[in-house]
């Protein structure tokens, strides 16, 4: 079976971001890195430049924001997005409540939140989530509850397998395939090691792609290494990649971690021992700031279409953020899955009777969307 679709492009982060080394650190505003786009008319929703003023429709998502890790990139733009909506006469009339919660990287509280949600029968739908450990959790309660998300980013295994939770983007297991896959077509796997965090259902299921792929094809895994995605040593971690002698290097962390990996690799002097190579999560504007200019032709995965993209939905997502974000807002990945599944579900409830919006009536709706096009795509969703 092949894995990796062949339109997913495998990227040299820095040069097709178009800042070049001597522009890494240039200033402090991710804007600065794709270029700033004009925000006077934008297409959100009805575009008709008129304020919403009905009765709101709510719309909630879970993330994980803290306990180690901020995943929170897609709910920020779906929230950007929707403020938007709201400026330009919300769903026929009626302006969209949204907002999202933070499961602190604990299952627990993301039970919870998800309850939270089910229970409370105003919410007709959710969008742009984005939790590093809830879908698990929250699948069951929302399946009970007739409750629907549109994800922005999937993780775990369980968002992929999940009845009621659909992410947009491909998800770490496609991006751990396709990365080796690259690396492979460039003649750079004849050793490979790997890191990741030891999440269940994260880390192991991402790195058992890349393991499958190598078994087929007659790559060697030098080593798999799994860590605590909090309380790790980086420099611990890039010494046992460099005793496992490989010739390439995956790294499927946050891009918080994959740039802490990068700095240890370039205090032991290992940045041109290997190739580096790293997944989805590296793939955003402000990373090769992170990293420094000893990284210029690092490779990372775009799962969607590159950030800089002038075309039509990329560009209005880097206007929404512009206009409606903030300056640290991540021109990512996973920014644009969140924004585009705030605007699937906006076009969604814009086919519907503005009177009659409801939990099932949006459910149903949801279950319906088939095919699903936009230029941040690769394929329809």
């Amino acid at each position: 079976e092949d894995l990796m679709p062949k339109t997913i492009k495998l990227v040299i982060a820095i040069a097709l971001l178009a800042i070049g080394v001597a522009a890494v650190g240039c200033g402090s505003d991710p804007d600065e890195h794709v270029g700033d786009v004009n925000t006077d008319e934008l297409a959100c929703g009805m575009a008709n430049g008129e304020p919403a003023t009905g009765e709101p429709i709510k719309v909630r998502a879970l993330t994980t924001a803290s306990g180690g890790i901020d995943f929170s990139s897609a709910p920020r733009s779906a929230a950007a997005f929707f403020e938007c909506v709201n400026d330009n006469g919300g769903i026929n009339g009626r302006p969209v409540d949204y907002a999202y919660e933070d499961d602190g990287l604990d299952q627990q509280k993301a039970a919870q939140l998800a309850t939270q949600f089910a229970n409370d029968n105003s919410v007709v739908a959710l969008a742009g989530d984005a939790t590093f450990i809830g879908c698990g959790a929250a699948n069951p309660i929302y399946t009970k509850a007739n409750l629907y998300s549109i994800t922005g980013t999937g993780v775990p295994q369980a968002c992929f397998e999940s009845s009621n939770i659909a992410p947009i983007n491909a998800g770490p297991r496609i991006s751990s395939v396709a990365t080796i896959q690259y690396l492979h077509s460039q003649g750079d796997t004849e050793r490979v090691a790997q890191v990741s965090n030891a999440v269940p259902g994260v880390g192991d299921w991402l790195q058992a792609g890349a393991e499958a792929y190598a078994k087929e094809n007659g790559i060697e895994i030098v080593e798999s290494i799994l860590h605590d995605p909090v309380n790790f040593d980086a420099n611990s971690i890039v010494l046992d990649v460099k005793n496992s002698d490989p010739t390439s290097v995956i790294l499927g962390d946050p891009a918080p971690v994959g740039a802490a990996l990068l700095k240890a690799a370039v205090a032991q002097g290992l940045q041109e021992s290997f190739v580096w190579s790293c997944l989805t999560s590296c793939y955003d504007a402000s990373f090769p700031e992170q990293i420094g200019p000893e990284w210029e032709g690092f490779i990372a995965n775009s799962e969607l279409q590159l950030v800089d993209a002038e075309t039509e939905d990329n560009m209005l997502w880097r206007a929404v953020l512009q206009k409606y974000g903030n300056e640290d807002d991540p021109r990512d990945t996973f920014g644009q899955s969140g924004f585009l599944a705030a605007k699937i579900l906006t076009d969604t409830l814009l086919e519907l009777d503005p009177n009659e919006i409801n939990r099932e009536t949006v459910s149903e709706a949801v279950v319906g969307i088939k095919g699903y096009e936009s230029d941040i795509l690769c394929t329809p969703w």
